[in-house]
Parts: structure tokens; sequence; C-alpha cells
């Protein structure tokens, strides 16, 4: 017997409420967990240009990450959205000083301070979602960046979720797009082989 198919809308919201409570020492332990899985994984180790987004809590946290990157000489970049059309560019930042305060308290580039880089020149990028599937489709959060930059964008694709995060509700649309990985605090998900056996 098929089960009730819920909504996008439905499986987003439930998902925040589960992630809402979230202790902050968990959220800081499955952080780091896949925070060090990111830093194994050879398509990190290859790519010059990362991008990311500045999470906020509860996302995966990424500026720990960011400033591992900074360390090791790897060049960031993030994403500064444009709500009247919905577009996304990527600027190259060296310091979070380069960053602003933006609407929904979102921190994002300054464009004043931190340097364009077209979306050919970034190496791998880090897309945020709130569920995801084990063939690399996700929920988003409803405003449709990603979904409309990697309709051009051709490199590596990744998304940093906590466990709890997969979910077998996620039906993908004839237009959704997924990531190529997915790390989370227990494990390295090859989306696209999945994809390949499914």
């Amino acid at each position: 017997m098929g089960g009730i198919i819920l909504s996008k809308k439905e499986i987003r919201n439930r998902m925040k409420d589960q992630l809402s409570i979230l202790g902050k020492e968990q959220y800081q332990l499955y952080s780091t967990e896949i925070e060090n899985l990111f830093f194994r994984d050879n398509i990190v180790q290859n790519s010059s240009v990362i991008g990311l987004t500045i999470s906020t809590f509860p996302e995966v946290h990424t500026k720990e990450i960011i400033q591992r990157l900074w360390d090791m000489g790897k060049s960031v970049v993030v994403p500064k959205c444009s709500p009247k059309d919905r577009s996304m560019n990527f600027y190259m930042i060296e310091s979070f000083e380069q960053l602003e305060v933006v609407y929904m308290q979102l921190l994002e580039p300054n464009p004043l301070k931190a340097s364009l880089v077209q979306p050919s020149d970034i190496d791998l990028l880090v897309v945020p979602g709130i569920v995801y599937n084990k063939s690399g489709y996700r929920i988003g959060y409803g405003g449709g960046y990603y979904d409309r930059f990697l309709k051009s964008y051709m490199n590596h694709t990744m998304s940093l979720a906590f466990e709890c995060q997969l979910s077998d509700e996620v039906i993908p649309e004839s237009f959704d797009l997924p990531v190529d990985q997915i790390i989370t605090n227990k494990q390295v998900i090859h989306c696209k082989s999945n994809r390949e056996e499914g």
C-alpha cells in the first residue's frame, strides 16, 4: 500500500521542526563529523575554488570549513542572491570582513569588497538544502536560486547534511537537478552511482 505523498512544503516544514530541536552539543558534534569527512574527500582535496554558503543554525556549520579551506590555501566563493530575478552570483572572499548582513539576517558578500567569479571557475559547489534522498535530489528553502544556477553549472556538486535530513519522501520533479555527492555525519553518499543503479 502506498503511503500519503507529502508536498515539498510539508516535507520542508516537518524537517525544519525536527532540526529546530537539535541540541547545540549535538549540532556541533555532527557538524564537526561532517567537516572531517569533507576534508578527507578526494574532490575537495583536488579542488582549488570551492563555493559555499555562510550557514546559519541549524544548517551544517560552514564558517569553520571556510577557515580551514583558507588555511589550506584554497579559494572560497560565496553567493549573493538577487531577489528581483532570483539569480545568484558568486564572489571570492578572503575574510569574513567582506560579508554584509542582507535580508532575513543572511550573510552575503559585499560586491564592493569582493571579486566576482564566473561559474566555470568554481571547481566544487556545495549546494544547500533541507531534505535529500540518496540519489542526490533535494528540497531547498523555496527560493529556487540554486535550481536556476545549477542549470548552467557543469562542475562537481556536493551537499552537507545531517543524517536525519535524508528521506525517501523526496520525489524529484522533471526540472530538479541532483547533486553528485552528499556528506552526512555518518557517511559519504555517491549519488551519481545510486542514480545509475536506480
